[in-house]
């Protein structure tokens, strides 16, 4: 078997040697880890070493490649109709095949002045090279899905180009490269088709590979022969992942074996085997849970105390117990705010109208709550003003604060951080879902850092915003109570902002939802009287 890899690796490398790369005599010109198909399309559109990824020809013809060899190379011409000649080849460059994807080929076209797509996996939208006309003319250009088309260098008549193509779908970005020329941008794409289709064009593609990973620019370099160096620092991708690896991983936490869990609520079900619908035991209040071992696909075996055996997925353990040592009480709170704005459960719009109700209290009632802050402060004197004017004079350590505290206007002010903070969640889930997610959970930062689009400026912004009033609402409560009945009314309302968060984005997603429903509702009757007509 040792013998057989050797030879197989030998002849590999010959074969890239002699076939992919004729005249480069070391072994380092070409990347070969990650590399998954190789096409040298010598008037073919074979894979030798990947015979299943080896494709079928349509009207193609062996062509020279860029060195002048005749038949190095495969072309393509129009044929009848608006037909071309293409290959076909049963490589799935997908995003869920392929998340991370290198693609590099050299191309040179017949015709420059028309929309080419010489490699796509699908339509536009999908992961593919194309041409699009910029700028007066048409450039290599590549798919970017639902950000559109990052545009490169133009297309130039009866030239070999160099192209190489990277997309990072968990980054959620893509590089194109155009000879010693580099063009980001951003590229958001759904599933592709399981095929990959050459051709479409009028012209000759050679020497096209196909890697699992994002080559370096030294490697890309060593393919095209010479160094890359114009926007060179527009090349790299930053890892804007992997606060989603921590975001699961907090998720879905890793059960061992010997852990011991405790039923958070009064059933608990446990299976027959994996991925069993039938119920086995029930374990509730007084069993104690014990991991034996994990049954695979995150599945565990699980026991109780009495000797009773069977099956849970993690996560459902997760979810539904909790570890020994830990308080029961906190753990159904903390899984309840995780609930809160899972708008399908019942419950949760009881809390919604409870907090609606204590917040109109706390509006209708802020001056008595602020005089009571101020008493139990001791911040406040009687004095004898007069037989006009007799009443409650309050003396403060900063007097010019006076003329701004306590806010009397808009009655909502001591709550607008919570109001903004869930338009600011709401705008950005619909403005851009993904990019206000990363800015939640990785971006937001006082010095900005990584923003490339500009709702991360916005989100920025906001956010600004609402530090500016939280310091502001803090400031108010210290002046107008003191220093601990100061505390404990920023308390107070910390806790109302956090329900005007919650009523909010409720509000706000009930009226998206009764507008949706009316437009549906004035369609629907539109098109019942005109098939009445």
């Amino acid at each position: 078997m040792a013998k057989f890899k050797i030879k197989h690796t030998v002849l590999r490398f010959f074969y890239i040697l002699l076939t992919v790369f004729p005249g480069l005599l070391s072994a380092h010109s070409l990347p070969d880890s990650g590399l998954v198909a190789a096409y040298p399309l010598d008037g073919h559109a074979k894979a030798p070493e990947q015979r299943e990824f080896s494709g079928k020809t349509l009207r193609t013809k062996a062509v020279a490649d860029r060195n002048g060899q005749a038949g190095r190379a495969l072309g393509f011409h129009p044929g009848p109709g608006m037909e071309f000649s293409q290959a076909e080849l049963p490589l799935d460059i997908s995003p869920d095949a392929l998340p991370v994807v290198t693609i590099t080929c050299w191309i040179k076209a017949a015709e420059t002045f028309k929309y080419l797509t010489p490699l796509r996996s699908g339509d536009k939208k999908q992961r593919g090279l194309l041409t699009d006309r910029h700028r007066g003319s048409q450039r290599w250009s590549a798919s970017a899905g639902r950000d559109g088309i990052i545009h490169g260098s133009p297309a130039l008549k009866d030239q070999w180009t160099f192209i190489a193509l990277i997309y990072d779908a968990p980054n959620e970005q893509a590089r194109l490269i155009v000879n010693n020329q580099v063009f980001g941008g951003r590229a958001r794409q759904r599933k592709n088709n399981p095929s990959t289709i050459i051709g479409a064009f009028n012209g000759a593609m050679d020497e096209l590979m196909v890697y699992n990973r994002a080559l370096s620019l030294e490697e890309i370099e060593k393919l095209y022969g010479s160094p890359i160096d114009i926007n060179r620092e527009d090349f790299a991708i930053d890892d804007r992942s992997a606060y989603r690896r921590r975001m699961e991983a907090q998720r879905n936490p890793e059960v061992e074996a010997g852990q011991q869990f405790i039923p958070g609520y009064e059933e608990l079900i446990i299976r027959d085997s994996v991925h069993s619908p039938n119920t086995l035991h029930i374990f509730g209040r007084g069993d104690t849970i014990t991991v034996l071992r994990q049954a695979g696909d995150n599945w565990l075996e699980v026991s109780n105390q009495k000797g009773e055996k069977g099956y849970i997925s993690a996560s459902s353990l997760i979810s539904n117990a909790f570890r020994t040592g830990k308080t029961k009480s906190v753990f159904r709170f903390t899984n309840w705010l995780g609930q809160l704005f899972m708008m399908n459960k019942a419950w949760n719009w009881f809390f919604v109208a409870l907090f609606t109700l204590l917040l109109a209290m706390a509006l209708k009632y802020r001056k008595q709550l602020n005089e009571w802050f101020i008493a139990l402060g001791g911040k406040a004197e009687t004095e004898a003003a007069g037989s006009r004017n007799e009443g409650i004079v309050t003396t403060r350590r900063f007097g010019r604060l006076d003329r701004y505290f306590p806010v009397t206007r808009p009655k909502w002010w001591s709550i607008s951080p919570g109001i903004v903070f869930a338009l600011m969640l709401l705008g950005g889930s619909i403005w851009d879902t993904a990019e206000t997610q990363w800015f939640f959970n990785e971006g937001a930062r006082i010095l900005p850092a990584g923003f490339t689009l500009a709702i991360h400026w916005v989100l920025w912004s906001l956010s600004l915003i609402i530090i500016l009033l939280i310091l502001a609402i803090t400031i108010e409560s210290l002046h107008i109570a003191g220093p601990w009945a100061g505390l404990l009314r920023l308390a107070m309302l910390l806790i109302l902002n956090l329900m005007a968060v919650v009523v909010c984005f409720y509000l706000a997603v009930g009226i998206i939802l009764v507008i949706f429903g009316f437009v549906l509702f004035v369609i629907a009757l539109f098109s019942l009287l005109g098939r009445r007509r």
